[in-house]
C-alpha cells in the first residue's frame, strides 16, 4: 500500500466529513470570487501583518508590542465590521443558495444585452458612444483619470451618460469584470496603427487602441455612420448585426481569443443591422425614414 493511501486511511474519513469539506470549499470559494478585485483583498493583507507581528512578538517577548496588539485584539471584531461594512453587506445579500450556485453567464449575458439594447437605442437617436468591458488586464490608469461611479450598470443610465447635454458623455465608460460601471469619461490612448481604415474617427482609435494594450473588449457607437462596431486585440469589426450579441459574450467568456477578421468595412450606403431580431424591422423603417428618429 501506498504512503499515501495510508495516510488517507488513517485519517479515518466518513462521508459526513467529505459532505463538510466540499461545504467548506464552495464557501471558501465564494468568499474569494466576492472580494477579488475590491480593497478587501489589501485590507486583509494588512490584517496577515498584524498576525505576524503579534507571533513574533510572542516569540520574541515583546511585551509593550504585545500589549498594544491584545488591546487591538479586543476591538477587532467592531473593527473589521466598520471596515468591511460594505462587503460584508453585498457578501450576505449575495450569499444565497441561488446566487452560490448561479451561473454567472447568466449574470454577464444579462449585462451585455443591457448595454447591446442601449447601444441600438443609440443608433437611432445618433449618439455616439465607447463602453469598455474590463477583463483580466486593469484599466485602472484609465478609470482613475475618468469620474468614479462605481454604480450598476442599466440601459437608463447608459443613455443619460452618453446624452449630448451630459457633462460625462465624452471618453468612454469602463466596465468591470463584474458588471460594475467603474468610471466615466475615461480618455484612452488612440492607435497609431496605419493599416486601420482612414474613415474610423477619434473615438473608433481610441477604441483600438485599449484594446492593443489590453485584452479589454469594447463596443462604439457612432452616430454618423449609425452602426455599433466591436474592437478586440487591436482588430475591428463593424456592422455586425445578430452576430455581434454571440461574438461580445465569446470574447467575454473566452471563447474566442481574436475576432474573426481583422477588419469588416461595410458599404457606405449599407443600412446598419439590428443586433436583436425583434429589433430589425424597428431599424429599417428607421432607416427607411431618419426624421422619424
Amino acid at each position: 500500500m501506498s504512503p499515501l493511501a495510508t495516510f488517507i486511511k488513517s485519517l479515518n474519513l466518513q462521508w459526513q466529513d467529505l459532505i463538510d469539506l466540499l461545504l467548506l470549499s464552495l464557501i471558501f470559494y465564494r468568499l474569494l470570487i466576492l472580494i477579488k478585485g475590491t480593497r478587501t483583498i489589501s485590507m486583509l493583507l494588512g490584517f496577515s501583518l498584524l498576525l505576524a507581528l503579534y507571533v513574533l512578538s510572542l516569540a520574541l517577548q515583546l511585551d509593550a508590542t504585545l500589549l498594544l496588539l491584545d488591546n487591538l485584539a479586543n476591538s477587532l471584531v467592531l473593527v473589521v465590521v466598520v471596515l468591511f461594512q460594505a462587503d460584508i453587506r453585498n457578501a450576505l445579500a449575495q450569499f444565497g443558495l441561488f446566487t452560490m450556485f448561479r451561473d454567472p453567464r447568466a449574470k454577464q449575458q444579462t449585462i451585455v444585452d443591457m448595454v447591446l439594447q442601449a447601444c441600438e437605442t443609440m443608433v437611432r437617436r445618433r449618439i455616439g458612444a465607447l463602453i469598455v468591458f474590463e477583463r483580466e488586464v486593469g484599466l485602472r490608469n484609465h478609470t482613475d483619470r475618468g469620474t468614479t461611479l462605481n454604480a450598476e450598470v442599466s440601459e437608463p443610465l447608459l443613455l443619460s451618460l452618453f446624452a449630448p447635454t451630459s457633462p460625462l458623455h465624452d471618453g468612454a465608460v469602463v466596465l468591470n469584470p463584474k458588471g460594475v460601471l467603474v468610471a466615466a469619461r475615461c480618455i484612452l490612448p488612440v492607435s497609431m496603427n496605419t493599416r486601420l481604415s482612414e474613415d474610423l474617427g477619434t473615438r473608433h482609435r481610441a477604441a483600438v487602441g485599449v484594446t492593443e494594450e489590453s485584452d479589454a473588449v469594447v463596443l462604439v457607437v457612432s452616430e454618423e455612420r449609425r452602426e455599433i462596431s466591436l474592437c478586440f486585440r487591436g482588430s475591428i469589426l463593424r456592422n455586425q448585426g445578430r452576430q455581434l450579441r454571440p461574438l461580445v459574450l465569446d470574447l467575454l467568456s473566452g471563447k474566442l481569443s481574436e475576432l474573426p477578421e481583422t477588419e469588416k468595412l461595410v458599404n457606405e450606403d449599407e443600412p446598419a443591422a439590428s443586433v436583436f431580431p425583434e429589433d430589425a424591422e424597428t431599424s429599417a423603417s428607421i432607416q427607411a425614414n431618419p426624421a422619424a428618429s
